[in-house]
C-alpha cells in the first residue's frame, strides 16, 4: 500500500493595520493568526509594507497610548512573522485614501486575501481577484488556529 501525499495549499494574506492593532491590544484570535500557520491542508503567509507598519506604530502610540518601548516590541514581533513588500504602484480605489496602502501591498505581494476590520475595504469584497474578508472569517478557514 502506497501512501499518497496530498499537497497543502498556501494562501498569501495581507492583514490591515487594524488586525495588527487588535493583536497588540488583546490576546485573542487576531494574535493567534500571527503565530499560527494554518492547518494540515491549508497554510498561509502574511505580508505587509512599511506604510502599514508605520500606521500601526502611529495608532498604537497616539490613539492607544502605548509607550515607545511597547510599540517597538509590537512592531518587532510583527516583523518576525511577516514578509515585507515594497509596493511599486500607487492606486486610488478606496473612499479613504489611507486604505489604498492595503490594496497596494496586496497587489505587490500577489495576495489571495486581505483581512480587514475596515468597512470601506470590506465593502469592496474583491479587488483584482484578491478577496477581502473580516478577520472573524478566518476561523472557518483555519479552525485549529488558537
Amino acid at each position: 500500500m502506497t501512501s499518497r501525499h496530498i499537497p497543502s495549499a498556501s494562501l498569501k494574506i495581507v492583514p490591515d493595520s487594524g488586525f495588527y492593532i487588535a493583536a497588540a491590544l488583546k490576546n485573542g484570535y487576531a494574535r493567534s493568526y500571527l503565530v499560527g500557520r494554518g492547518s494540515k491542508f491549508l497554510t498561509y503567509r502574511l505580508f505587509t509594507s512599511e506604510a502599514i507598519l508605520l500606521e500601526v506604530q502611529s495608532k498604537l502610540e497616539n490613539k492607544f497610548g502605548f509607550e515607545r518601548t511597547q510599540v517597538v516590541r509590537a512592531i518587532k514581533d510583527i516583523r518576525r512573522v511577516v514578509e515585507i513588500v515594497h509596493p511599486t504602484q500607487k492606486i486610488t480605489v478606496v473612499r479613504d485614501p489611507e486604505d489604498d496602502k492595503i490594496l497596494e501591498c496586496a497587489l505587490e505581494a500577489k495576495a489571495d486575501l486581505i483581512v480587514s476590520f475596515d468597512k470601506d475595504l470590506l465593502t469592496i469584497k474583491d479587488y483584482q481577484g484578491i478577496k477581502i474578508i473580516h478577520p472573524s472569517m478566518l476561523k472557518y478557514m483555519f479552525p485549529k488556529a488558537k
